[in-house]
């Protein structure tokens, strides 16, 4: 075991669920290591079953962020300010990949406004919903995704031609980089056992398996499945047979505020490589 000196280069949340996230300063963690404001809405198609932007590629050209208590959407011209309790209730399913079964529970429909924005950004007709915090924290979801600057390198050397914004692509809530700005060793988080920001504790709990969504060109919201080809022979180098990994998802144990420019201490455990 070992310890080693990282610092917080960005931090995204992403109010929506498979809509474009937002850059942030700071992320307020609750006791669970849950950022605020993150993933409290997501996307539902016609028969109430929540969706992704590997489904519907064109979600990443929705914009949304927080202003206050407020969820701020954007497509093209179209802009759209939704209250933080708005909806009507409606009965919602979600695909459970740990327990291989859907969750059945219920939110709350935004209305046609947002359809309307949704339809419009990608000819589908889509419904956004607000989660309850119990829907947003159910089995198998993760409270926080850390990726290193240097793994974003390694993929980026991988890749036949350069592609754009691979940071948006893998949609991580923490970037690390070194202290003096360099890049951290590539994949540096696959061995990360703990992280520690002032008081606050974060344990790695699994790898971040990858999907069509790392596809998507998040400025044009066009496929480019090259992206995911050369995670998948980086992933099959350091885990022959296992899914698509990239990242890591965190837990935490007492609540916390992370900011940009913070000093991370990482524990590493070596014997794992």
């Amino acid at each position: 075991m070992a310890d080693l000196v990282s610092r917080v280069a960005a931090l995204w949340r992403y109010p929506v669920k498979s809509c474009a996230g937002e850059a942030v300063d700071a992320l307020q963690l609750d006791a669970g290591g849950w950022p605020a404001g993150d993933r409290s809405w997501a996307i539902a198609d016609a028969g109430g079953d929540i969706t992704w932007m590997g489904a519907h590629p064109r979600l990443a050209l929705v914009q949304a962020r927080l202003d206050g208590q407020n969820l701020m959407l954007q497509a093209g011209q179209r802009r759209l300010t939704l209250a933080a309790d708005a909806g009507s209730p409606a009965p919602l399913k979600a695909w459970n990949a740990a327990l291989q079964d859907f969750d059945h529970f219920d939110g709350w429909d935004a209305g046609d406004d947002a359809a309307a924005l949704l339809r419009s950004t990608t000819g589908e007709p889509l419904r956004l919903v607000r989660l309850a915090t119990a829907t947003q924290r159910r089995v198998g979801a993760n409270p926080l995704h850390l990726v290193g600057d240097g793994s974003l390198r390694a993929w980026r050397d991988a890749l036949p031609q350069p592609l754009d914004d691979l940071a948006l692509r893998v949609r991580p809530n923490l970037l690390l980089q070194a202290v003096d700005s360099s890049e951290l060793p590539a994949f540096i988080e696959d061995i990360l056992v703990e992280m520690r920001v002032g008081p606050m504790v974060l344990k790695r709990t699994a790898p971040c398996v990858r999907c069509l969504m790392t596809t998507v060109d998040p400025r044009s919201a066009e496929p480019q499945p090259e992206a995911l080809q050369a995670l998948t022979r980086l992933s099959s180098e350091r885990a022959p047979g296992a899914p698509v990994q990239f990242g890591v998802y965190l837990a935490g144990g007492q609540p916390g505020r992370v900011q940009v420019g913070d000093l991370v201490d990482l524990s590493l455990d070596f014997d794992s490589c």
